[in-house]
């Protein structure tokens, strides 16, 4: 059984595209939200996997795909670590943002 809208309510099929993309599944789903949520954090894979309380092994190659598909800016450091933070453009930003349930998103 499909479930209705109520009416006079629109679905945001941009969230919806997103969710599909990057949220795909609840590790992904978490990350996003942690970043949405501290959409000016810069951190190591250790330091977010330690603020997640995730192992390193499990994080590590999520970073490194959600930087790849451009929602996380990598900066590689000199000593070989990575930083992450949340992308600057605003589309996919806002998109995080709404994830997180901040009430930044509106204003992005």
């Amino acid at each position: 059984m499909l479930a209705s809208v109520p009416t006079g309510k629109e679905v945001d099929v941009d969230f919806l595209v997103f969710v599909e993309r990057y949220a795909t599944d609840l590790l992904r789903w978490d990350i996003i939200t942690f970043f949405g949520k501290n959409p000016d954090y810069c951190g190591t894979t250790p330091q977010i996997a330690r603020r997640l309380g995730l192992s390193l092994q499990i994080v590590r190659p999520e970073l490194g795909d959600l930087a790849l598909q451009g929602l996380l800016e990598k900066t590689q450091m000199q000593d070989g670590s990575a930083l992450y933070r949340l992308t600057k453009t605003a589309q996919l930003r806002r998109m995080a943002l709404k994830l997180a349930g901040s009430p930044l998103a509106k204003r992005s």
